[in-house]
This record gives structure tokens, C-alpha cells and sequence, in this order.
């Protein structure tokens, strides 16, 4: 399949999948005129790495999942932490705006 269409089957913009292909975590065929050809396997993939992103994982990360250099259960439990650690800060941060607001604070 042609770029377009695993654009639309991914939801990833042309942008992102050319970056991923320059970083290796994607390796379409070449045909003789040099366009690429993706396959099955290649949206499935963009999927996952997609997934991965919005989770937050990098690149680095993403890639060593790949190559098997990195266990997925290991990075999720971590990236889950991360979140959770994330979590409890947004809820400080938000009691100190309440609490700056409640009180009718003033900059000056």
C-alpha cells in the first residue's frame, strides 16, 4: 500500500511515518522506481508505536522494545509510575491554584 493509505489506517501523518522510518523502527520495501511499499505488518506496527507514544514512551525506549534489548511489561510498569507520580503533582498544584484563588490573593 501506497503512503496515503496507511496514513489513513494508522491516523499518523505522512511526517510522522518518515520520521519513524529515518529513526529504524520502520523498514518498508523499496520497489524498482523507489517508491515505498507498506505492508499489513507495517500499519500494525505504527500502531503500536503510536500506542507507545501517547503513553509516553521515547523513541529510544520504543526501539529498544523492538530490538528486544527492553521488556514490555518492565517499561509499561515504569511509564505507569511516571504517570502516577505526575498524577499526585497536577493534584498539589491544583489544591495551591484553589487554595490562591479562595483566599482572593493579589500579584502585588
Amino acid at each position: 500500500m501506497k503512503i496515503q493509505e496507511l496514513e489513513r489506517r494508522t491516523g499518523l501523518e505522512r511526517p510522522s511515518i518518515r520520521f519513524y522510518e529515518k529513526e529504524g523502527l520502520l523498514t518498508p520495501v523499496r520497489l524498482e522506481n523507489g517508491y515505498r511499499e507498506y505492508s499489513e505488518e507495517d500499519v500494525e506496527l505504527l500502531k503500536k508505536i503510536k500506542l507507545l507514544r501517547q503513553l509516553g514512551l521515547s523513541v529510544e525506549k520504543i526501539r529498544a522494545l523492538q530490538q528486544g534489548s527492553e521488556d514490555l511489561s518492565a517499561a509499561i510498569a515504569r511509564q505507569a509510575s511516571f504517570h502516577s507520580s505526575q498524577i499526585d503533582e497536577h493534584r498539589r498544584c491544583r489544591a495551591v491554584c484553589e487554595a490562591i484563588r479562595d483566599d482572593g490573593a493579589e500579584f502585588s
